[in-house]
């Protein structure tokens, strides 16, 4: 595959990932163009999206036992 044909092929669930990072309640709190509530419930729906197509979810955190 040469390095052009590679940015043009379909999206599929053998070569993507949906990644959240640092979806905390406390790094929530800091988000203010969008309600807390819509942001956790928008969060929330992409991950169970992603479990239900079978697409791979990464899920990263730099404080998971602070906040």
């Amino acid at each position: 595959m040469s390095e052009r044909s590679k940015f043009q092929e379909s999206i599929t669930r053998e070569n993507a990932a949906v990644v959240l990072v640092d979806h905390q309640v406390g790094l929530l709190s800091g988000v203010r163009d969008i309600p807390v509530g819509e942001l956790k419930h928008n969060v929330v729906a992409l991950a169970r999206a992603a479990t239900v197509l079978d697409i791979p979810l990464v899920v990263t955190t730099t404080a998971a036992d602070s906040m």
